[in-house]
């Protein structure tokens, strides 16, 4: 269990305490916790680590004992990294040392938070807190609730105007083996690069979602012909070099199974989902690092 968190306070010149409102927040993405997820940083120096005199302590293997510090400078809020095993991220870039800026994202071991220093502070903490409710903590997709109702919503809009909608599933293949092998620390990089090599190869108008452990799915208004295409670009995208990670780089493929139903009256959400995964199912029995739709 983390410390609970106290009231804010300030020393004044005099000696004497006095509560203040901070202005420099972490908010924890991942793991999703909403209750434990707002932690002020206080005084000029606050120390991030699993050890029990930590000044926000994180209970988590993953965790170095004295793992980060954050200090006051006359530059702003500056980050450390104090020897950890794991290594300190800042907006998914390894670092030593960094002055944060708002909106900033944190990765120690396997906790993620966002870092918020600004006189909007409450505005910017609920509106992360919408994105915490509909976003993975972990990768930045969409998480598997937005996905489905999102689905719902456009399998009506397919059958209202005789739109088409297609559903690309895919996992990454032998995941199991990346984390019984190199730890799922490891396993957690692969997951986040995956996203950040497939979120430049769809537009605006499709949507990314995270299904579930290494599941992955892609929704969008393409006719069979380009959902192909697209399945076949994240495929190699994937495929075309190796990951790094922590504990170097992994060679990785996905699998992908496409549905694309040719009358839309005929199927429902399940119905789309339940015709993806089979062509997934196929594309992995298949000898996986392909596409079946």
């Amino acid at each position: 269990m983390e410390r609970p968190l106290h009231p804010t306070l300030m020393l004044t010149p005099g000696g004497q305490s006095e509560p203040q409102t901070a202005r420099e927040w972490l908010i924890q993405l991942h793991p999703l916790d909403l209750e434990q997820s707002k932690i002020p940083l206080t005084g000029d120096r606050v120390i991030l680590g699993r050890a029990e005199q930590c000044d926000v302590r994180l209970d988590d293997q993953s965790i170095s004992r004295q793992h980060a510090r954050i200090q006051r400078t006359a530059a702003g809020c500056e980050i450390v990294d104090m020897g950890s095993t794991n290594g300190l991220f800042v907006n998914d870039r390894p670092t030593t040392a960094a002055v944060l800026q708002s909106g900033d994202r944190l990765r120690l071991g396997k906790r993620i938070f966002r870092f918020l220093s600004d006189t909007d502070v409450e505005a910017k903490y609920y509106e992360t807190v919408y994105t915490m409710m509909t976003r993975d903590g972990l990768t930045g997709a969409f998480n598997k609730r937005y996905l489905s109702e999102f689905l719902d919503r456009e399998v009506m809009r397919s059958r209202k105007f005789n739109r088409p909608l297609s559903l690309l599933l895919f996992d990454v293949d032998h995941f199991k083996s990346v984390n019984d092998t190199f730890g799922h620390l490891a396993g957690d990089e692969v997951l986040r690069e995956l996203v950040l090599r497939l979120q430049r190869l769809i537009g605006q108008e499709e949507v990314l979602g995270r299904f579930g452990g290494e599941e992955f799915a892609i929704v969008s208004e393409l006719k069979l012909d380009a959902a192909m295409l697209l399945a076949e670009a994240c495929r190699h995208a994937v495929a075309v070099e190796p990951f790094s990670t922590s504990a170097g780089p992994l060679e990785v493929t996905i699998s992908v199974g496409v549905a694309c139903p040719s009358n839309a009256e005929a199927w429902d959400r399940d119905g789309l989902i339940a015709l993806a995964d089979s062509r997934l199912y196929q594309a992995k029995h298949g000898g996986r690092n392909r596409v079946c739709a």
